[in-house]
């Protein structure tokens, strides 16, 4: 009777091609990797045009001009894409405000501040158009994932502190929860994806200054 096979075990590799894939794949790894920045850019404007749902991995290929077999190398799913794509930019953003929020100002000024911050990494890192637009968050999973949505709620906690220390001090109103008010501001914010034109005659700037008026008016003492 021949001996039996022996097992393999469930996390090791199935092939060497397959062991190279899953090192590139790791995070660390693809940061500092040509490559995976192109394919990240790529990605990037696939899912801008087309919308996420509706990108395959093959529309991602098609658009950096390599073979379907090349960026599976890189990425085994259109998930790890977003997550790979949208990453930094949270982090950036998150990091802007809580410099801004540090500030020893008025809380009024560090809420505009804070806005102007958003509406600045909003004009550099257009990807995070993509998170704005479609609920992608409800998608993510996996240690990259909750790293950013840790950073979305964290960005959401220090600008509700923000307003609530202006309550305290006489510069808010204290009627209004500052929890709920971040929620109507950046729901604001983030609406601009939906109408906004890169063509027309209004920035984003433009649109951010208004928006901050509109904030800080709600939000003055009676």
């Amino acid at each position: 009777m021949a001996a039996p096979r022996q097992r393999r075990k469930p996390e090791e590799p199935p092939s060497d091609i397959a062991r190279r894939r899953l090192e590139r794949r790791q995070a660390g790894g693809r940061r500092s990797d040509a490559r995976w920045a192109e394919i990240l850019a790529g990605a990037g404007k696939v899912f801008t045009r087309l919308g996420y749902g509706q990108s395959t991995l093959e529309d991602v290929a098609t658009e950096v001009g390599i073979r379907r077999a090349t960026l599976y190398y890189y990425v085994g799913t259109k998930e790890e894409l977003l997550v790979g794509l949208l990453h930094d930019p949270i982090e950036t953003m998150r990091t802007r405000l809580e410099e801004v929020a540090a500030q020893p100002v008025p809380a009024p000024e560090r809420l505009a501040s804070a806005l102007r911050e958003y509406v600045r990494t909003m004009t550099e890192l257009p990807e995070l158009f993509i998170f704005m637009g479609e609920n992608v968050h409800q998608v993510m999973s996996g240690p990259e994932a909750d790293h950013i949505r840790e950073n979305a709620d964290r960005y959401g906690r220090v600008l509700a502190q923000v307003i609530r220390s202006g309550a305290e001090a006489g510069e808010f109103r204290t009627d209004i929860d500052p929890s709920v008010a971040v929620l109507g501001i950046i729901g604001m914010f983030n609406w601009m994806h939906r109408w906004y034109n890169p063509n027309g005659d209004r920035s984003l700037s433009d649109f951010g200054e208004v928006f901050i008026e509109m904030a800080l008016s709600s939000l003055s003492p009676r």
